[in-house]
């Protein structure tokens, strides 16, 4: 009995210590972020492969990795007439330079991947419409 209870008090000691949160330095945080597809695409954006900052224009490069692990450079285009409309339905919350296009071409070039199971025609994806899901994300979207 005696044991238990030096464990409950050193549980109750460390308990009562308040945590102190430390910055993560591990290289792990600075490896992009990697989205798998079902079927065992996984695609990566190249700014943060590249260590850049995120693109602003419309026209997203990615780094496509198939399930034969066959690299490939895929170019997502996002159409001007979408943009402005989203722009117009949010109030002007979503621009161009928002980064709810970026999820948006990636979350298109997952979706084509992950149907037709290949690279799109000649490496390059256009979005010229957005589905109900991309519509009610753009109306809740915050930008930070």
């Amino acid at each position: 009995m005696l044991w238990a209870s030096a464990i409950s008090i050193a549980e109750a000691q460390m308990a009562a210590q308040p945590e102190i949160p430390q910055a993560d330095t591990s290289a792990a945080r600075t490896r992009p972020i990697e989205l798998l597809t079902e079927n065992g695409f996984i695609i990566l954006r190249a700014w943060e492969i590249d260590g850049v900052p995120p693109p602003i224009s419309g026209t997203y490069h990615f780094r496509v990795r198939n399930p034969q692990n066959v690299e490939c450079d895929i170019v997502v285009e996002v159409a001007e007439a979408i943009v402005a409309r989203i722009g117009i339905q949010t109030g002007g919350r979503i621009l161009l330079q928002s980064s709810f296009w970026i999820c948006c071409a990636e979350r298109h070039l997952a979706k084509y991947v992950w149907k037709i199971g290949d690279y799109p025609v000649n490496n390059r994806l256009r979005v010229e419409q957005l589905d109900p899901e991309d519509i009610m994300s753009a109306l809740r979207w915050r930008n930070p």
